[in-house]
């Protein structure tokens, strides 16, 4: 059983521009406010088959990142893992008549959990809670690639 989430942003900046926030680690640890480091990814990141661990404010829980598909400046998909959560989620980017980028999230929301209290976690608690903290992600991304410098 999954928990879809869709989001979708307008960003007053060239897809190059947003794509370049999203898969640099350096980048991402300056506008997404859940993430300390990267703690092992390759200077080639991101790649299918990879798996990049990210060291997260306030838990000593690692987030396990496997990216699935890079189609740069366009798409990327990664399976996420973070304590009982897994993600299985989406970035499409595509460019506006006007030169900025419309970005559309698309997450499936999973998790590890006993059979009865699966559902009620996924529904009540993570689900919930998941689609906040990208709302937040999506917010301070926009902000970053519109206010910060390429």
């Amino acid at each position: 059983m999954a928990y879809a989430i869709d989001l979708d942003v307008r960003i007053e900046a060239p897809p190059g521009r947003v794509w370049r926030a999203l898969v640099d680690p350096a980048a991402v640890v300056r506008w997404d406010s859940t993430v300390v480091a990267a703690l092992d990814a390759p200077a080639d990141y991101p790649q299918p088959g990879q798996h990049v661990r990210w060291r997260c404010r306030g838990t000593t829980e690692l987030l396990h990142d496997r990216p699935q598909e890079v189609e740069p400046e366009w798409r990327l998909r990664s399976v996420l893992e973070f304590g009982r959560q897994r993600l299985d989620e989406t970035y499409t980017l595509e460019e506006t008549p006007d030169g900025g980028t419309a970005l559309h999230l698309h997450i499936d929301l999973s998790v590890r959990a006993r059979l009865i209290a699966g559902p009620i976690l996924l529904h009540l608690v993570d689900g919930p809670s998941v689609r906040r903290a990208f709302d937040t992600s999506l917010i301070n991304l926009k902000f970053y690639c519109e206010m910060s410098p390429d």
